[in-house]
């Protein structure tokens, strides 16, 4: 049998490369003409091993490369002795902004002098004919202020009413009172010129039997706060009272005092 002539192998013009003179064939040359040289134009493929792609890396191997580069950022904005440090300051200025507002506020809010009445007396001239009694009245002033004394001045005055009628007036004395402090302050009222209610007549005049009577005193003074500073103010004095009687014997039976600047 004939033995079969395989087909000419047709190289690929992407692989076929020229032959140096030294390793083309010494024979005749052939019926077919040489192949074009390659073109500089051509596509070369080459084949690298899976093994060897390389892939963009994913954004978390970046935050992962810049951690490891600067540790300190990984701690935290601070060390252990800087946030000690600054937690320090924070209290030691929170602390000293308490102890001004505090200060502030006692001076610009300082608290009212506390009255109560503790004694009537009623002096009745009874050699003068309608001559008008003049009334002796015990107060305890009381200043709840810790750091600030209270300075009553000159000009205060002192009424005393029935039924809102003005009784009696006078004026209220002047004095020094020291922090957290207690007073007892005498006032001396002269009758007015006005004729005396009916009530209040009676009880002065009853000596058997025990007429009770509610009065109002009313005191308008002005005070100056002293300590670390100095603030002056109008205080008012407003005691709504009842006694047992006007006449000998009076015993004060309830009361209800109220101050404001």
């Amino acid at each position: 049998m004939e033995g079969r002539v395989p087909p000419p192998a047709v190289a690929d013009k992407k692989f076929d490369l020229p032959l140096p003179p030294s390793a083309r064939p010494s024979g005749p040359p052939s019926s077919m003409s040489p192949p074009p040289p390659p073109s500089s134009s051509e596509t070369y493929i080459v084949q690298i091993p899976r093994d060897q792609v390389y892939r963009i890396p994913p954004p978390e191997n970046a935050r992962i490369v810049e951690t490891y580069r600067d540790p300190q950022k990984s701690k935290g904005r601070c060390g252990g002795k800087c946030c000690l440090w600054i937690l320090i300051s924070t209290v030691v200025l929170a602390v000293l902004i308490g102890i001004t507002v505090a200060i502030v506020h006692s001076f610009f809010n300082p608290k009212t002098p506390e009255f109560s009445v503790t004694k009537v007396l009623v002096k009745n001239p009874k050699k003068q004919a309608h001559a008008h009694p003049s009334y002796e009245i015990s107060l305890k002033a009381n200043n709840p202020n810790e750091k600030m004394s209270v300075v009553y001045e000159k000009g205060g005055k002192a009424s005393l009413s029935f039924t809102k009628k003005q009784i009696a007036s006078g004026k209220f004395p002047s004095l020094t009172q020291d922090a957290k402090d207690s007073t007892n302050v005498h006032l001396t009222l002269a009758g007015s010129s006005a004729m005396l209610p009916s009530e209040v007549e009676k009880s002065m005049k009853s000596t058997k039997l025990k007429l009770p009577v509610s009065l109002s005193l009313m005191i308008n003074v002005p005070v100056k706060l002293k300590g670390s500073m100095e603030t002056s103010k109008d205080l008012t004095v407003t005691c709504d009272f009842k006694v047992s009687t006007l006449a000998s014997g009076t015993n004060v039976s309830s009361q209800k005092c109220e101050t404001k600047f």
